[in-house]
């Protein structure tokens, strides 16, 4: 799914300025807030840094959010980096040297962690600890205390006010930032309310902002690096599905679990079942992944400025998305009348940062550059059509990267025609007929 203006996120090679940020984290001798921003590759450089010694900076631990664990797994196996997913609350000895954890479970694992004597924690999304007392984040502090190694990870460590930085600049120099108290009398503000000290207030920013690039922050935002960055840049997100059990069962014996879902479609799943199989396995995908997609976009939007543009197949996921996001929609029932409608509020609305589409119904011959990151929930058959979708934000005369990400079902059928669509580019890229098209990845599919 590469074009010559295009890469992958899991290119090996780092860019420029990626090869800068290892050799800073370095000289901070591995203790850094690596503020990236978003699409930058913080996940990346990362890995590659405890790659370039892994006997050293490992056992490791990441902690980040549920959406983007497989993601973080996946990453680290393209680098060669066996890395463990932990799941469920139920804690037992990590079996390899890399252990990835999200927040939500990270109290309940904390024992047997502690027990795990990492050499090297990743605080994904650190800004999530911003709140001392909550249980994560004497969760993450009991276990960093015990590192040589602490990254910090945030596009946005600072969302409001300075005082948020302090839990993750105490764990990454102590030295330097001891006291909470201290450190707010000096950059805070403080003001006595009837209800104790506030510290919402901010001052000397110029003063933080110089301590923390010569203490330990790494800094890059798109403008920066533009002439280092591709026109576009795709990244495959795996995502758990909530119940892997009912897709396994309709996946092992499709019809007996169709029977049961709908005795009617049995007569039709006969006449062509390895078509109408693999459809009701990608609706099926699509609706259990939903809550992890639904999770995914709202971390998204939450940790970064700027619109999405959605992209799915079935009317089903187009409408429970717009159920959950303050969002515009263009689908097959949108009149000619409403399209241009939709079409301008996306584009001039600060208030509307999501459009969710049918990839067919919006996917061409529409202009939404104010969005430069494309979401993909469900898979098209073609990769024309991705291309075409992706290029209603990438257009002619766009100076912004465009980040694309397809949400992929990990381990099911989702999965595996996200990597047939992907081999088949060159061939089906030169097939007109759309029939010749699908029987091509039809004939693939239950052989990956």
């Amino acid at each position: 799914m590469l074009s010559s203006n295009s890469v992958d996120i899991s290119d090996p090679k780092p860019l420029p300025f990626q090869a800068q940020c290892l050799s800073k984290i370095d000289s901070f001798h591995g203790r850094v807030l690596l503020s990236l921003e978003m699409g930058l590759g913080k996940t990346l450089v990362s890995l590659w840094w405890l790659k370039q010694n892994l006997d050293e900076r490992t056992p490791a631990i990441i902690v980040c959010p549920a959406s983007v664990k497989f993601n973080w797994q996946r990453e680290a196996a393209r680098l060669g980096v066996n890395a463990e997913v932990l799941e469920t609350r139920r804690s037992r000895t990590p079996r390899l040297p890399v252990v990835i954890i999200n927040y939500d479970i990270l109290p309940y694992w904390t024992e047997q962690l502690q027990a795990f004597k990492a050499r090297c924690i990743i605080i994904d999304e650190c800004q999530f600890i911003k709140e001392p007392t909550s249980k994560r984040s004497r969760a993450v502090r009991l276990l960093a205390q015990q590192c040589r190694y602490i990254l910090g990870l945030s596009g946005t460590p600072l969302l409001n006010r300075p005082i948020e930085l302090f839990p993750i600049l105490n764990l990454v120099r102590p030295d330097q930032f001891a006291k909470r108290r201290v450190f707010a009398w000096r950059y805070c503000k403080p003001r006595w309310t009837p209800w104790g000290w506030d510290y919402s207030g901010a001052d000397r920013l110029d003063e933080l902002h110089e301590r923390l690039l010569r203490l330990c922050m790494i800094r890059y935002r798109k403008e920066e690096v533009l002439t280092e960055l591709p026109q576009k840049i795709r990244s495959v997100v795996p995502l758990p599905l909530s119940n892997p059990n009912e897709y396994m069962t309709a996946e092992r014996d499709f019809i007996r679990w169709l029977r049961e879902q709908d005795p009617s479609a049995v007569i039709r799943a006969r006449r062509a079942e390895e078509i109408v199989r693999i459809g009701y396995l990608l609706r099926l995908c699509a609706q259990l992944k939903l809550p992890a997609v639904t999770k995914w976009i709202q971390d998204n939007l939450d940790t970064s400025d700027g619109k999405l543009v959605v992209f799915a197949r079935h009317r089903m996921i187009v409408n429970e998305l717009s159920k959950l996001f303050p969002s515009v929609v263009i689908d097959g029932s949108t009149s000619t009348s409403m399209r241009q409608q939709v079409i301008d509020r996306f584009q001039s609305d600060s208030s509307i940062r999501v459009l969710i589409g049918n990839i067919y119904a919006a996917g061409v011959g529409i202009n939404l550059t104010a969005a430069n990151r494309v979401v993909f929930v469900e898979m098209a058959w073609r990769p024309s059509d991705h291309i075409q979708a992706e290029d209603r934000c990438h257009r002619i005369g766009a100076c912004k990267t465009v980040w694309c990400y397809y949400l992929v079902a990990k381990d099911t059928i989702e999965e595996r025609l996200c990597r047939i669509i992907q081999r088949k580019q060159g061939l089906v890229n030169e097939v007109l007929d759309g029939t010749t098209a699908l029987d091509l990845l039809l004939s693939d599919l239950w052989q990956t």
